[in-house]
């Protein structure tokens, strides 16, 4: 199954910025749960992952000249998917109930995911 819209998506990360400091790193921890298209993580982001397969992993850069536009850095994330479904109809009207969201955002030191 690859990520496609409606797809609830399990991704472990690690976020560097472009001084090498780790913002953010789950790579050997519980992932993160997001459904693509919902908007929990930010659209250039859920765009670089579409089309992933479970297993794959992608490093993605994260700068304004990339799309970012909130970025004020230039920020790396290595991605691994390692798990993807279809997304029930109540979790597309209510979100994921039990999932971890970070407040974050691209300006300050992290990316919203």
């Amino acid at each position: 199954m690859q990520i496609l819209e409606h797809s609830v998506v399990s991704i472990r990360l690690k976020m560097t910025n472009s001084k090498g400091e780790v913002l953010e790193n789950n790579l050997e921890g519980q992932p993160i749960q997001y459904v693509q298209g919902g908007g929990n993580i930010l659209p250039s982001l859920e765009a670089e992952l579409e089309g992933l397969k479970k297993g794959e992993s992608k490093r993605i850069i994260i700068s304004k000249e990339k799309g970012f536009d909130d970025a004020d850095d230039e920020f790396i994330v290595e991605v691994i998917v390692d798990d993807i479904r279809k997304a029930t109809e109540q979790e597309l009207k209510e979100g994921l109930l039990h999932h971890k969201q970070s407040t974050t955002s691209c300006s300050g030191g992290g990316c919203g995911c």
